[in-house]
């Protein structure tokens, strides 16, 4: 089994330790996948994908070899090593280590944790990821992955589920704001764009078989029907569940899970949701539902730096 004598990142040239370059891009890349909030093991994992070697000829990048390059201060340029991230870079990953060995000692079976759907970037759409940091005056945040975005909310985790729960209450108490499809405002699938226009291609030839254009319209008409059903059993399922459930005092997982497929914040911290038929539950439907039932959170200015 090969073993690396120097650190990732370095290489001995000339009788000193000088930076190897293109193991010196990985390693800015595991720091700066890490500080977006990627796993250790998920780290580890894409490199492992992209066969990038850790060794030559050796890849076998694991969560230990991730957790040993995140740990070492060396690549801060101790002990005569060249630096390789800054000091800036150093502080933040103290930050975000503290903050998770705080999460591990959180009650991981809190609603928070068992929400299963993506919550979503207001700027630019992306996956946001929970951080939590109880040196922060709120202490729970949410990171947009997006490296170009990196919009950050802050929200607590009560105030979130609070404002879920307002939005379920907005269609408990009038679920009649469930959109019902019609044949005008359901988009056409692709297969169906497919066959109109493969209809007007036979149309357009001037001879056609009638029996072939009879058997493509058919199936033409089949499959809007057959999306259009879809749909409303959809909104007649969001109907019947709304309107069979009580106004909510506390948080439902069981509603939540059978209705919801997204949650959305907005710039200012509003929080929405995204029904199972793509309708958006938010501040516009519950100020006309009822004006008490607004999902407003008030974000913290002072914790976003």
């Amino acid at each position: 089994m090969k073993i690396r004598n120097i650190p990732y990142g370095y290489q001995y040239k000339n009788g000193s330790i000088a930076i190897q370059e293109k193991e010196t891009e990985t390693v800015k890349r595991i720091f700066t996948e890490y500080l977006n909030g990627l796993s250790l093991l998920k780290i580890a994992e894409n490199l492992n994908n992209e066969q990038i070697e850790y060794m030559p000829g050796v890849c076998g990048w694991n969560k230990s070899r991730i957790k040993r390059i995140i740990e070492d201060e060396r690549y801060l340029g101790t002990n005569g090593y060249p630096p390789i991230i800054d000091e800036d870079t150093h502080k933040t990953l103290i930050r975000i280590k503290s903050e998770k060995n705080t999460q591990k000692s959180t009650d991981r079976k809190t609603d928070i944790f068992n929400l299963g759907v993506p919550i979503l970037c207001p700027k630019c759409g992306s996956k946001m990821y929970r951080r939590h940091d109880s040196s922060r005056k709120c202490q729970d945040w949410w990171l947009c992955q997006n490296n170009n975005c990196k919009n950050i909310i802050s929200i607590s985790d009560n105030d979130l589920i609070y404002g879920i729960t307002e939005c379920l209450n907005t269609v408990i108490n009038k679920p009649d704001i469930i959109k019902t499809v019609t044949d005008v405002d359901k988009e056409p699938s692709l297969d169906v764009y497919r066959l109109e226009n493969e209809i007007s291609r036979v149309l357009d030839s001037h001879s056609f078989d009638k029996n072939i254009l009879r058997k493509k319209m058919l199936e033409c008409v089949s499959l809007k029907y057959r999306d259009i059903d879809s749909q409303k059993y959809t909104s007649k399922r969001l109907k019947a569940d709304f309107a069979n459930a009580s106004p909510l005092i506390n948080f439902s997982m069981d509603l939540f899970n059978r209705t919801v497929k997204t949650i959305k914040f907005s710039t200012d911290g509003m929080v929405s949701i995204i029904l199972i038929n793509d309708q958006q539950i938010g501040k516009e439907q519950s100020s006309n539902a009822n004006s008490s039932n607004t999902t407003e959170i008030s974000t913290c200015d002072s914790c976003t730096g």
